[in-house]
């Protein structure tokens, strides 16, 4: 005798509120945003000349040499920035796993601490550290490894330490339950079975861990794709990204449509990335057992 499933409307009920959230501040700002990248553009007199349809904002932007140069500076450095990420991340997340239960709380509120601060007040720090009569020139001085001080901000470097630092607390946050769930039993059992520290990390520990360096590299490519305070405060103009280009186009230059247009741009590119790393991803989550 075979049972019917039961359609009840509670589950619905239950997740409408969320529904209704996310068509209201997501999908309505979306359509919006598509269609104002539609509109021609007022000159800066106005926001956008109503009722036209144009097509002029994604044909300068993508017809332009600068602005599939500001696309492609965009996903080199949202890859290369999640790279370090997890790379930085994955060994303080494993030093972090082997505290004590207290050492372990404090030390993951002290990654926390810097995304409880203001962004601006952290990365001025940054710029502080980096800058020519900062403490890193100045030990590189001292030490005799430079005769002069070393240009640090304001250019790509500036913009890679920046986004890595702001970035790479996110992964440690997931890499850290991830660890967490491997059972010790089993690296226990390498060990006994005369495994040293470092085939026992290599044959257990990375392999079970690899679905959560899959999560961690997926988050840290999307905070990472729409850099915009460190390439805006530490960068040159070299290092605009799509998200920079957004503020220079809406508040800098008042050409709204031009400004929505990169936006929108900014979002397929993101959708792109995050597809194309459900590859890797998969295949992560494949050599650490876990179903893709």
């Amino acid at each position: 005798m075979t049972t019917r499933p039961t359609h009840s409307a509670t589950p619905w009920l239950l997740a409408a509120p969320t529904i209704v959230l996310l068509i209201a501040l997501f999908a309505g700002p979306v359509l919006i945003l598509i269609r104002t990248s539609f509109y021609q553009s007022a000159g800066g007199a106005d926001f956008y000349r109503p009722g036209t349809w144009s097509l002029s904002a994604y044909s300068e932007l993508l017809g332009e040499r600068f602005g599939r140069g500001i696309v492609a500076f965009t996903v080199v450095l949202g890859v290369t920035v999640a790279a370090l990420s997890v790379a930085i991340g994955y060994p303080l997340a494993l030093f972090i796993h082997s505290l004590p239960k207290r050492a372990k709380a404090l030390a993951l509120g002290a990654v926390i601490l810097p995304k409880l601060t203001n962004v601006f007040v952290v990365l001025y720090g940054v710029n502080l550290l980096l800058g020519s009569t900062g403490p890193v020139n100045r030990v590189l001085l001292a030490l005799g490894l430079t005769s002069e001080p070393l240009l640090l901000t304001h250019n790509l470097f500036g913009v890679l330490v920046a986004e890595t630092y702001l970035i790479m607390p996110y992964a440690v946050l997931v890499l850290v339950p991830a660890l967490d769930r491997i059972d010790p039993s089993l690296i226990a059992a390498a060990r006994g079975l005369g495994a040293g520290p470092w085939t026992a990390f290599r044959r257990v520990t990375l392999p079970l861990s690899l679905p959560g360096v899959a999560v961690a590299g997926q988050l840290c490519l999307i905070w990472a794709l729409g850099a915009f305070v460190g390439p805006l405060l530490l960068g040159g103009p070299e290092q605009t990204t799509l998200a920079v280009k957004v503020q220079k186009d809406g508040m800098g230059y008042g050409d709204w449509p031009r400004a929505a247009t990169t936006a929108v741009l900014s979002l397929v590119t993101v959708a792109v990335c995050v597809a194309l790393y459900s590859w890797p991803a998969r295949a992560l989550r494949r050599l650490g057992g876990a179903s893709a």
